[in-house]
Formats: C-alpha cells, sequence, structure tokens
C-alpha cells in the first residue's frame, strides 16, 4: 500500500483538535458538563485522502482519542471508519471545496460519534442524571462544533500548506 502522505500532519492536527477539548473538558469538570468535538477530524481526511492515506489517519487519530477517553479498545478508531465512509460516500454530492457543506458533515458525524459514545456509556449508567447530562453536553457539543470546524479546517490547510503539501490534490491521483 502506498498511501498519502498528507495524512501525518492531518493526524498530528486531528491530535492537537482531540488534545484541545480534553483541556476544555478538563476546565469544564467543576461544572459536571464536557464538550464531544470529535466531529471534525475524519471530513477532511475522508474527502480528499487517498485509501492508504486515509487508513493510516484513522489509526493513528482513532488510537490517539483512545488513549485520552474512557472507551474500550478499538471503539474510536472503529467510529473514525465509520465517519470516514460515510464521508466518502458524499464525495461526489458536495465536492471537495464547499466549506458549509464540510461544516454541516463534521455537525452530523459530531452527533453520531456523541450518540455512539452515549450509548457505550449508557450500558454502565443509565440514570436520569445521566441522560440529563448527556442532553446538555450533546447541545453544548453541536454548538461549539460548528465554530471549532471552521477553525480546524483552516488549520488544517494551513499545515498543509506549511509543510509544502497540495491542499486540493484529488483522492483519485493520490498514491
Amino acid at each position: 500500500m502506498n498511501a498519502d502522505s498528507r495524512w501525518l500532519p492531518l493526524a498530528a492536527c486531528n491530535i492537537l483538535l482531540l488534545a484541545l477539548a480534553a483541556m476544555v473538558n478538563d476546565g469544564l469538570a467543576p461544572w459536571n458538563i464536557s464538550v464531544f468535538l470529535a466531529g471534525p477530524c475524519m471530513v477532511w481526511a475522508g474527502l480528499r485522502l487517498g485509501s492508504g492515506g486515509l487508513i493510516l489517519c484513522i489509526l493513528i487519530s482513532g488510537l490517539a482519542g483512545e488513549a485520552a477517553w474512557p472507551a474500550p479498545p478499538g471503539f474510536l478508531v472503529t467510529l473514525f471508519a465509520l465517519g470516514a465512509a460515510a464521508v466518502i460516500t458524499t464525495r461526489p454530492w458536495i465536492g471537495r471545496t464547499g466549506r458549509s457543506f464540510q461544516v454541516i458533515l463534521a455537525w452530523l458525524l459530531n452527533a453520531a460519534y456523541f450518540a455512539a459514545f452515549t450509548g457505550w456509556a449508557a450500558f454502565h449508567d443509565s440514570s436520569a442524571a445521566f441522560w440529563e447530562r448527556a442532553a446538555v453536553d450533546l447541545c453544548l457539543s453541536q454548538l461549539f462544533v460548528l465554530p471549532v470546524a471552521l477553525w480546524f479546517f483552516a488549520l488544517q490547510e494551513s499545515v498543509l500548506r506549511f509543510a509544502g503539501f497540495p491542499v486540493m490534490q484529488d483522492p483519485a491521483t493520490s498514491p
């Protein structure tokens, strides 16, 4: 497998986003709320990376995220793989340049990832307080993921340009 080498800076950006989200959640802990911001991680990679680079980006980003979140091994990697597959299926409809569609995809993926994590956590605690907190966390997460996604996509493009990679390379022409 000959991988598109843009996966490395994209995985680094994903790790940065997940680390920043963990730091924000640490600051929000006294109020017993948290935000979930993993939605944007696979949008740009799913739209523009070839299969080899995308697989590497999913693995590295997912494993780094699992180190920060209490989830079973492989859970976030699987979610990222499913999210990337969903993004890949949208390629013909949204193209690769529409920022508003990328933000909508990030918003939808964030809700799906949050639902999966909440479903897993509900096996351990399904009290009324759990569901109230989950509703508040979902609302906050979905509110904050919109501006974060805009910033994050701009960050990814800036990092790729800084590293000398082509930003708009088509996945069909990627190695």
